[in-house]
């Protein structure tokens, strides 16, 4: 192993330890506000089974990040914080699966309760802040949710390619502004520093829902076969010739398709540089943080959030859409290729 892996072995390490500790500490809390609010059994059971219990989570790190980035010693009197965020992202999951997935009706209404309790969560912040840091949460937990329905709305008004809306969409619903903002409130920061970390966040939160875009080539295609014009999806079909552009065309938006046909839309994917181009879009956002973040004196958690932004050129959806072209031994070579469906 070259020292440049094993430091990149070595850092990696510590970053999903990070995550997983802090979980650990955030879990049993959530269990417990969870059992006091005297749900039905059968209830409590579904939430329980909703939230990512026992996983590295990411969304408690990032209120913790922006609460040590700017001295916070003491992280565990903010852990309410910490849950309400993983709650409230937990939330947001559930619109997801009813909207793009189609899945059962009662998941609107479990969002409903599942946000709920994410404000409630926020009150026991009262123990440890004045009602000014508190209230101060609470209106960046409201921010959050009037900007995730802006991006909804203009979601659903995607219906052809349009690069502008994408990016008021993306930006609407980047999920890192929010909670190192919080974090930075708790840590009795400057309104300057708090703008400044949140603006670090809106563009690292930018990067990772266009990198996140792009490797659903390599993931489930979910987007493509749901008919949402993505940065990559508009990328892609701009490189297209007329007749290769009509046969994926006739693809797009259509969910039971075939795996030949799928491997099809991936073939060409990685034949054009869509792929590349998602990732670079994805790394120029997340460089823009960076250069913000640079100000910050060294420190675990600093180092942590620049870690961070390498997840969005390196995952196993990347990994696996470079299996499928070494497979295939696909190459950027004339787009005429396409016309052959694999």
């Amino acid at each position: 192993m070259s020292k440049a892996s094993k430091k990149r072995f070595e850092i990696k390490n510590k970053y999903f330890n990070y995550l997983e500790k802090t979980a650990l500490k955030v879990d049993p809390w959530v269990k417990k506000i969870i059992s006091e609010n005297g749900f039905s059994f059968n209830l409590e059971k579904i939430l329980i089974s909703r939230y990512r219990f026992g996983k590295a989570q990411l969304r408690p790190a990032q209120v913790r990040w922006g609460y040590e980035l700017f001295g916070g010693s003491n992280w565990e009197q903010i852990i309410p914080a910490c849950a309400s965020v993983e709650m409230k992202d937990t939330g947001y999951y559930c619109l997801d699966d009813f909207f793009d997935k189609r899945q059962e009706s009662n998941l609107v209404l479990l969002q409903g309760i599942i946000s709920s309790l994410s404000y409630t969560m926020i009150y026991e912040l009262l123990n440890s802040y004045e009602a000014e840091q508190v209230n101060k949460v609470l209106q960046e937990l409201t921010n959050l949710d009037i900007k995730n329905a802006k991006a909804a709305f203009i979601d659903n008004k995607l219906k052809e390619p349009n690069m502008d809306l994408y990016f008021k969409k993306v930006e609407g619903y980047n999920f890192w502004e929010t909670p190192l903002r919080i974090g930075a409130i708790l840590a009795k920061t400057s309104t300057a520093n708090i703008n400044l970390i949140g603006k670090i966040g809106k563009f690292i939160g930018m990067g990772y829902i266009i990198a996140n875009d792009t490797w659903d080539f390599g993931k489930d295609l979910e987007d493509f076969k749901a008919g949402k014009y993505t940065l990559p999806i508009i990328y892609l079909f701009e490189q297209l010739k007329s007749d290769e552009k009509k046969k994926l065309l006739e693809l797009f938006s259509k969910t039971g398709i075939s795996k030949k046909d799928e491997n099809f839309i991936r073939k060409a994917s990685v034949i054009t540089g869509t792929i590349e181009y998602g990732k670079q879009i994805a790394q120029e956002y997340c460089n823009k943080g960076l250069e913000l973040l640079e100000s910050f004196k060294p420190s675990q958690s600093k180092r942590l959030l620049e870690f961070s932004t390498s997840m969005t050129q390196r995952n196993k959806f990347y990994d696996n859409l470079k299996k499928f072209n070494q497979k295939n031994k696909y190459s950027l070579k004339k787009s005429s290729e396409l016309l052959v469906r694999v």
